[in-house]
């Protein structure tokens, strides 16, 4: 069986142990603002769809969208949700950081 150590600390998990999955979802953002564009728009729309099909589906969607999970032990749990990248500033809570699509 495979051996289930914590992401940050390394710490093996025996089985049984108290453990905590860790899910980090991240998105693309949108403030309702748009530039504007001062060329024909037909035409950037087909300009950017162009260089949209030489981009793999993957890399295009990991663009917009990814989530991360990790196994963490209680302590590294603790020091994670207190300050995700330890840099002593404090994490938006709710509604307020996002943007108008979500």
């Amino acid at each position: 069986m495979r051996k289930i150590r914590c992401h940050s600390c390394r710490k093996e998990l025996p089985k049984g142990a108290l453990k905590y999955v860790i899910e980090i979802r991240s998105f693309a953002d949108f403030d309702g603002y748009l530039e504007e564009y001062d060329g024909d728009v037909e035409e950037g729309l087909n300009e950017l769809l162009d260089a949209v099909e030489n981009i793999d589906a993957k890399t295009l969607e990991e663009d917009v969208s990814r989530e991360l999970i990790f196994i963490l032990c209680k302590n590294c749990r603790e020091r994670f949700t207190s300050d995700p990248f330890q840099n002593g500033m404090a994490s938006f809570e709710g509604e307020e950081a996002k943007g108008t699509i979500h």
